[in-house]
C-alpha cells in the first residue's frame, strides 16, 4: 500500500444489468399477493401484483397520451401511492422522471420545469398551503384560457404539453389523473418500449443543490439506482426476512425514491407511508398500527420522534411497536453519536446504520454494517460501498495520506451521467477520469471507513434538506432596502443547521427581521427562509475582498449561545 487515501471495494456479488421495469415484474412474479405499498393517510394498500398492473396501466396511458421514451415527466406532490405508481410507470415507458420538491413556489417550479424541458407533469392540486395548479396559472396566466383535457401551448413553459392533476375537478389546461389512467388502449406498445430500454438509459433527474446558481439536474440511470439500492439494502440485511418499512422520508428525495421504493421492491419489502409528509405524531400512530421491522429517517426526524416519544404518556401499543424494529437507518445528514445512542436505546435496537452519499452517486457511497463496532457506527459514515472507489485529495487533486482531511472523490457504476443540459457544471464536478467531486471534507482510514469533518462548499443542510445560499442571496438582494446579504448555516441541535442571514441595509432603512420574513413567505420555499437574521454595518473580508463566511458563522454561533442580538423568525 502507498499509505495514500484511496479505497476500492470490488464487492463479492456481481452488478445486475436490469431495468426498473424488469425489477417490478420480478417482484410481482415472486410475491404477487404480498403488500407492496401501504398508505396510512390515504387508506390504500397495493399488492406487488397490483403494483405491476397499475404501473403498466399508467405507463401505457402516458404513451397513448403522446409521450415518448426519453421525454421528461415531472411529479409534484407529497408522499402518496400515485407518486410511487408514477415513478414506476415512467420507468416502464422509458420516460425520465423529474422529482420536484413539494415546497417549491412558482419561481422555483418554473425554473425546474424549463431547465430539463419537462413535457408532462403529474401533480396534486393542493397540499398544505400550496396550490400547485394555481402556481402553474401564476407562471402562465394564459393557461386559464385553454380548455381542460387538451395539449397545452405556453410561451413561458415552452416544452410543457400536458398537465395532469390528481383531482375530481375539471380544470383549465389540465387532464384529470383518474381519466388519464383509463386511456391505455394498447399495453403491447408499452411492452415493446420496455423491452428496448437499456440499463444504462437515464431513468431519473434529481435536482441537487449547489453553492452557486440554481439547482443542478443530476441524471441517473436504471443501472445506477437499481444496484445502489440493492447493495445498500444488502448492508441493511433486508435479505434475512420479510420486512415492513416505515418510510417517513420524502419520496422526491433520492433517499425515499431509491433507498425506499427501489430497495423495497428489490427485497419484497412492505413499504408503508405514515403520512403525506413527516410529522412525529403521524409516524408514532403508524408505529402503533403497523408491525414495522425497519425505519428510515433523517437525524432531524429521529430527534423529533424521540422528543415526541418522551412527551407521550405510556402507551402499551406504542411500546410494543417500538420493540419490533430490527433496522434503523439514518441518512440525509451526518448523525451525531448522542443521537445514535438515544435511537438505539429508545428503539431497543442495536442495528442503527448510517447511509452517506449524494444525489449524484445514486446516492449511497458509504454505509455501516451490522458487524461494525459502536465506535465505528457513531464516529464514521460507514465503509465504502460495494463496487465503488473513493479517494481523498488536497486542493490540487493529489491524494493525501490516510487519516488526513481532504475532499472526497467518488468513482463507480453509481455516478450520474451528467447534469442535464449543463456541460460546464458537469465538467466542474466530474474529472476526465470520471472521478466525481463531493465537496465534502473527509478523513479516510486504510480499512475503508470515512469520517465527514466538514464541507468544501457552503451548502446548508437543514434537517436533511440541502439549501444553497446563493439562491437565497440573489432573492433577498431584490428587496429594495437591502444593500448586501450573505447566507450561511449555523449549528442547531435539532435541525443540524439553520439558515442565517447577515444583512447590510441601505442608509435610512428601518426594515425589521419580521419584514424580511414576510417578504420571503410565499416566494421561496419555507425551509429556505432564514431562521436567524442579523443586521450589520460591514462584513469581514479577506485581503482580496472576499467575504469570510466562516468568520460570520463563528460570530453568530457565539452570539446565539449568549442569546443576544438576534431575532428568530418562525
Amino acid at each position: 500500500t502507498t499509505g495514500l487515501s484511496y479505497y476500492n471495494n470490488p464487492g463479492r456479488e456481481p452488478l445486475r444489468a436490469i431495468t426498473v421495469g424488469q425489477l417490478v415484474d420480478c417482484a410481482a412474479y415472486t410475491w404477487p399477493d404480498r403488500r407492496a405499498l401501504v398508505s396510512v393517510h390515504e387508506g390504500i394498500t397495493v399488492t406487488y401484483a397490483e403494483l405491476r398492473r397499475q404501473a403498466n396501466q399508467l405507463g401505457a396511458s402516458l404513451l397513448t397520451l403522446g409521450l415518448r421514451p426519453g421525454d421528461r415527466l415531472a411529479v409534484l406532490g407529497p408522499n402518496s401511492i400515485h407518486w410511487c405508481i408514477t415513478m414506476l410507470a415512467a420507468a416502464k415507458a422509458g420516460l425520465i422522471l423529474v422529482t420536484l420538491n413539494p415546497a417549491y413556489r412558482a419561481s422555483e417550479l418554473k425554473y425546474s420545469l424549463n431547465e430539463v424541458g419537462v413535457k408532462a407533469i403529474i401533480t396534486d392540486e393542493t397540499f398544505k398551503s400550496q396550490n400547485y395548479y394555481d402556481m402553474l396559472l401564476e407562471i402562465d396566466p394564459t393557461l386559464a384560457d385553454q380548455p381542460s383535457g387538451c395539449k397545452i401551448k405556453s410561451e413561458v413553459l415552452p416544452d410543457l404539453e400536458y398537465i395532469i392533476v390528481n383531482t375530481d375537478k375539471w380544470l383549465h389546461a389540465a387532464y384529470r389523473y383518474c381519466d388519464i389512467i383509463e386511456r391505455a388502449n394498447n399495453e403491447n406498445h408499452l411492452y415493446d418500449i420496455s423491452r428496448n430500454i437499456q440499463p444504462d438509459d437515464p431513468v431519473s433527474i434529481q435536482y441537487s443543490s449547489g453553492t452557486t446558481g440554481f439547482p443542478k439536474a443530476a441524471t441517473l440511470t436504471h443501472f445506477g439506482i437499481i444496484n445502489n439500492g440493492h447493495f445498500a439494502g444488502k448492508r441493511c440485511e433486508f435479505y434475512k426476512m420479510h420486512h415492513t418499512l416505515c418510510l417517513q422520508v420524502p419520496l422526491f428525495h433520492i433517499f425515499g425514491c431509491v433507498l425506499g421504493v427501489i430497495t423495497g421492491i428489490d427485497y419484497g419489502i412492505t413499504i408503508v407511508l405514515p403520512g403525506p409528509s413527516f410529522k412525529a405524531e403521524t409516524s408514532l400512530a403508524a408505529i402503533k398500527k403497523e408491525e414495522f421491522t425497519a425505519i428510515y429517517g433523517t437525524p432531524t426526524m429521529y430527534t423529533d420522534l424521540l422528543t415526541a416519544i418522551k412527551r407521550a404518556e405510556y402507551d402499551a401499543g406504542l411500546q410494543r411497536g417500538l420493540s419490533k424494529f430490527q433496522i434503523i437507518a439514518s441518512g440525509g445528514a451526518v448523525c451525531s453519536p448522542k443521537l445514535f445512542t438515544d435511537m438505539a436505546e429508545t428503539f431497543n435496537c442495536s442495528n442503527v446504520q448510517s447511509l452517506y452519499g449524494m444525489s449524484e452517486t445514486s446516492p449511497v457511497m458509504f454505509t455501516s454494517t451490522s458487524e461494525d463496532t459502536f465506535e465505528q457506527r457513531t464516529s464514521t459514515v460507514g465503509r465504502v460501498a460495494e463496487h465503488s472507489e473513493v479517494k481523498v485529495v488536497d486542493s490540487n487533486g493529489k491524494m493525501v495520506p490516510f487519516g488526513t482531511p481532504g475532499e472526497a472523490w467518488f468513482r463507480g457504476y453509481a455516478t450520474m451521467l451528467k447534469y442535464w443540459g449543463d456541460e460546464k457544471k458537469t465538467k466542474e464536478i466530474m474529472t476526465p477520469c470520471k472521478w466525481l467531486k463531493s465537496g465534502d471534507l473527509m478523513v479516510l482510514s486504510a480499512d475503508g471507513y470515512g469520517k465527514v469533518v466538514g464541507r468544501i462548499k457552503d451548502i446548508v443542510i437543514r434537517g436533511g434538506e440541502n439549501i444553497f445560499p446563493s439562491e437565497i442571496e440573489h432573492f433577498l438582494q431584490l428587496h429594495p432596502d437591502i444593500m448586501e446579504v450573505y447566507i450561511y448555516g449555523v449549528s442547531d441541535e435539532r435541525m443540524g443547521e439553520e439558515v442565517c442571514a447577515s444583512i447590510k441595509l441601505k442608509a435610512g432603512s428601518s426594515v425589521t427581521a419580521d419584514d424580511i420574513k414576510n417578504y420571503c413567505k410565499g416566494k421561496i420555499a419555507h425551509f429556505k427562509i432564514p431562521t436567524y437574521i442579523r443586521f450589520v454595518d460591514d462584513f469581514p473580508k479577506t485581503a482580496s475582498g472576499k467575504i469570510q463566511k466562516h468568520v460570520l458563522r463563528s460570530m453568530i454561533e457565539k452570539e446565539l449561545a449568549n442569546k443576544k442580538m438576534f431575532h428568530k423568525a418562525y
